[in-house]
């Protein structure tokens, strides 16, 4: 395995408690969800460490496959031996807290995969959960489902005098989040996929069989 890179707190990244402007959340969230992209490791991984050197008395918990873990109130809490080898994600790919495609929406969905139970809304599932955790802050890492929904979450809890702050942090391979100039992973897959067609074209020279290849996203 390779050895995590240690976190170092710099003069630019201090943060002054007596400032009366700061105020460190005590409790964070985050997930991952939608699909794959080669940036959720990395992301999970540069929020703990930033927390680590900015907050260090922030609580942090992960909601265990994306929305499906908040529906169901699984997370795990980042203790300060994970904090301390947060940076390790860096070097992975997938998600460290897993991910699905669940939607706070598709309420129909939700009933069929035990998530929330026949007449009860999944949205207001998601946010009971989220005051009884008492987050303050979630940060979101998805595409344009993800972080709606999360925005979608903040506004309803506002409703009920919960102020929930949402960042979203957002992820495709396809780099089409407007008005987002570069999301996370898109550089990456579009690396990884020019690496692999110059392998298959390589290939393709000893095997006169070989077709034609598809990438699945193109827009690179």
């Amino acid at each position: 395995m390779l050895a995590p890179t240690p976190i170092h707190r710099s003069d630019t990244m201090a943060v002054d408690p007596t400032d009366e402007h700061y105020c460190a959340p005590k409790r964070v969230g985050i997930l991952t969800a939608g699909g794959l992209a080669p940036c959720l490791s990395s992301a999970v991984g540069a929020l703990i460490t930033e927390y680590a050197i900015k907050h260090p008395t922030t609580e942090i918990i992960c909601y265990l496959n994306g929305y499906k873990g908040l529906l169901l109130g699984d997370s795990i809490t980042v203790t300060p031996a994970i904090r301390a080898q947060a940076a390790a994600l860096h070097y992975f790919g997938g998600s460290p807290i897993g991910n699905s495609r669940v939607k706070l929406t598709n309420v129909k969905d939700c009933v069929k995969r035990g998530l929330v139970k026949e007449g009860e809304n999944p949205q207001q599932v998601a946010a009971d959960q989220l005051i009884k955790d008492g987050v303050e802050v979630l940060h979101t890492v998805g595409g344009d489902d993800t972080n709606i929904a999360a925005a979608d979450l903040s506004k309803f809890l506002l409703g009920h005098d919960y102020h929930l702050c949402v960042i979203g942090m957002p992820k495709t391979i396809d780099n089409d989040v407007f008005p987002i100039k570069q999301s996370l992973g898109a550089w990456t897959a579009a690396e990884q996929g020019a690496i692999f067609f110059e392998n298959v074209v390589n290939e393709s020279t000893a095997n006169p069989r070989m077709a034609r290849m598809q990438l699945a996203c193109a827009s690179f």
